[in-house]
């Protein structure tokens, strides 16, 4: 290509970046970076100089805003799928393959408005990066209320992660835009208490053995607890300091992967790795109450060895502060209760906390509510 041609194209290029940061950064509007006090973060996120980085479901970006502009800056790759909530708006799905702003559509009226943006999608489908927002030239922030004081912590796999929640049929290959932790099991639960929660989940990991593998017990890739303190989900390098969150509640749904293909782990390893992670979470956060979830796509051996693991710790710990919860497979309709690769559908996810619910609510001496269960479920 001829030199001239290079500078021409260049030139263009260096134009048309200038139009879209000045059509952005507009008299009318402002830019107002994620570092900024008035943003609250629930989730585990990566703080990076002026933006914010996180890739574990459910992360939830808050804050409060004036006027009728909103413009969100984030980055979520091909994969990646977030809900974005304003008000009482309906939320909107927003798909930022590169570095995106997304305008919110709808009619805004003067005043004080509540956003709420939701990484929907688990960490292998990829990092998010939040930047910050446009809002109109003249209007602020403001900080939102503070989170619940009750705080439940979720330990799992696909189904904490609402795999397939939104898929049509339990025939349905998983599509990325399916997932929706939101309408799983675990948030149900957690707005059914009004308590904050973190997701540390993934995708098709066990207690010692991961879908699929051919051996007993998953050495290539460690199996869920190995998981516990990472910062980023698939990142090992990088802690976080479980003190900063101090669940009262710790909700462990592990060993579907386990026992999801032969070859099936001994009762003696699962039970151990089990009781390892118990005691490390106990450890961890004095006085927790720890509910042990077995199903609803798995029931023996997984029940039995759970029961047994729980069984154990209560023995060594003299207390009642860890509780078995199975959740059986006939829970499900096949046709009505299940999404992609037949994981439970929103509906068999509300199904599901509404067993996990009454269990949780006498241990903790927490009240609940059902209105969100028995609303869906009564117009299906």
């Amino acid at each position: 290509m001829k030199t001239f041609q290079i500078k021409r194209i260049l030139l263009m290029t260096g134009v048309a970046l200038c139009l879209v940061l000045s059509a952005f950064s507009s008299d009318k509007n402002r830019f107002v970076p994620a570092n900024d006090d008035a943003f609250q973060y629930m989730g585990r996120v990566y703080a990076q100089n002026n933006f914010v980085r996180f890739n574990w479901p459910g992360v939830t970006v808050r804050t409060d805003f004036s006027g009728k502009t909103l413009g969100i800056r984030l980055k979520g790759g091909d994969r990646n799928y977030f809900n974005v909530w304003v008000d009482d708006h309906p939320a909107h799905v927003v798909h930022a393959k590169n570095d995106t702003v997304w305008w919110f559509p709808g009619k805004l009226n003067k005043g004080v408005h509540q956003l709420r943006i939701v990484k929907r999608t688990e960490a292998d489908m990829g990092m998010a990066e939040f930047y910050g927002l446009f809002i109109g030239g003249k209007e602020e922030l403001k900080a939102p209320a503070p989170l619940p004081e009750r705080k439940i912590m979720f330990i799992g796999n696909s189904i904490t992660c609402g795999y397939g929640t939104e898929g049509k049929s339990r025939t349905e290959r998983f599509n990325p835009a399916t997932e929706n932790c939101e309408k799983s099991y675990a948030p149900i639960i957690a707005r059914a208490f009004d308590a904050q929660f973190h997701l540390v989940a993934h995708s098709g990991l066990g207690m010692v053995r991961n879908y699929g593998d051919p051996e007993k017990l998953s050495v290539k890739l460690k199996p869920m607890p190995a998981r516990l303190d990472y910062l980023l989900d698939n990142d090992s390098t990088k802690r976080y300091d479980l003190e900063s969150y101090q669940p009262q509640a710790i909700v462990v749904n592990l060993g579907t992967n386990d026992f999801s293909t032969q070859p099936f782990p001994d009762e003696a390893d699962f039970v151990r790795a089990g009781k390892e992670l118990l005691h490390r979470l106990l450890k961890t956060y004095p006085g927790v109450k720890i509910f042990c979830v077995t199903g609803p796509m798995m029931d023996e051996p997984c029940f039995t060895y759970t029961k047994r693991m729980v069984h154990e710790v209560r023995i060594e710990t003299n207390s009642g502060d860890v509780v078995f919860v199975g959740v059986p497979r006939q829970l499900m309709n096949l046709e009505k209760d299940l999404g992609s690769d037949s994981h439970p559908s929103y509906r068999g996810q509300l199904k599901t906390a509404g067993m996990i619910l009454p269990v949780m609510g006498t241990v903790m001496g927490w009240d609940f509510s059902l209105e969100e269960i028995r609303s869906v479920l009564e117009k299906q």
